[in-house]
């Protein structure tokens, strides 16, 4: 796989993650792949339509998000693996929650395009 799609999955992560903490649903309407599987780190599975909603909502406010590792690996001609680890802050009903989780992403690339199709997310211990 050329390194420029490599690249461009990176890219597509930093915005994904951008969206997240600006509650920029439009972008993530185009990031997220219609039938998209997004399960968070408490195991509750999402589909696009609730992710989105729950964080244009409000619902769910991220204040940052920050990538602390990534490993893009090419599975196939038009599937991308991303495992990587983030630090998450986000605002909670009880105050602001910091922590680490690892994740796994699933991008597909679909009409000329790269989206993601799956993520699962669990928190890790602080190290």
């Amino acid at each position: 796989m050329p390194a420029n799609t490599i690249e461009a999955i990176r890219g597509l992560e930093r915005d994904r993650f951008r969206a997240m903490v600006d509650g920029d649903g439009a972008l993530l309407d185009a990031l997220l792949a219609e039938n998209v599987s997004y399960v968070h780190t408490n195991g509750k599975r999402e589909t696009k339509r609730q992710f989105i909603d729950a964080i244009t909502a409000g619902r769910r406010r991220y204040r940052q998000i920050e990538i602390q590792s990534q490993d893009v690996m090419p599975a196939g001609r038009d599937t991308c693996l991303v495992s990587g680890r983030a630090l998450i802050e986000m605002e909670s009903k009880n105050g602001a929650l910091l922590f680490p989780i690892a994740y796994t992403a699933v991008h597909v690339h679909t009409d000329g395009q790269w989206q993601l199709l799956a993520l699962q997310a669990t928190r890790v211990a602080l190290e």
